[in-house]
């Protein structure tokens, strides 16, 4: 695997890591909701905090190797993003992985969202 896809490919891996992370903090901190547990629910909010800080930076670190690290992957990588299918085995992995991420960001939304808005109405 080139050097370059292979950066891109850890990145998105530990950004998914953190995700998952930060999904089950969430889906406990619904539960301690639910139950009407102030305390933990502070708690899990506050652990929360350090996988969202994770996220940024590699976020960022995904930005910078995609943009700048890479230029001879930089035009495929824009062509990725955009949504145009892998040309090759190195591609086609890094898109199963940005496809795995998203898949989790499309759980964690609704429940992130129910959470706010339970939230909301107790004020």
């Amino acid at each position: 695997m080139n050097d370059q896809w292979m950066k891109l490919l850890v990145q998105l891996r530990k950004r998914y890591t953190a995700l998952t992370e930060i999904y089950d903090l969430t889906v406990q901190m619904g539960e301690a909701l639910d139950r009407d547990d102030g305390t933990s629910f502070g708690m899990l909010l506050s652990m929360r905090q350090e996988p969202l800080l994770r996220m940024q930076e590699l976020d960022e670190n995904i930005r910078r190797i995609g943009k700048t690290d890479a230029p001879d992957i930089r035009e495929r990588w824009d062509a990725l993003l955009d949504g145009q299918a892998p040309r090759d085995a190195d591609e086609d992995m890094v898109v199963k992985q940005m496809q795995q991420n998203r898949r989790l960001i499309e759980r964690l939304v609704p429940l992130d969202s129910r959470i706010n808005q339970s939230l909301a109405g107790r004020k």
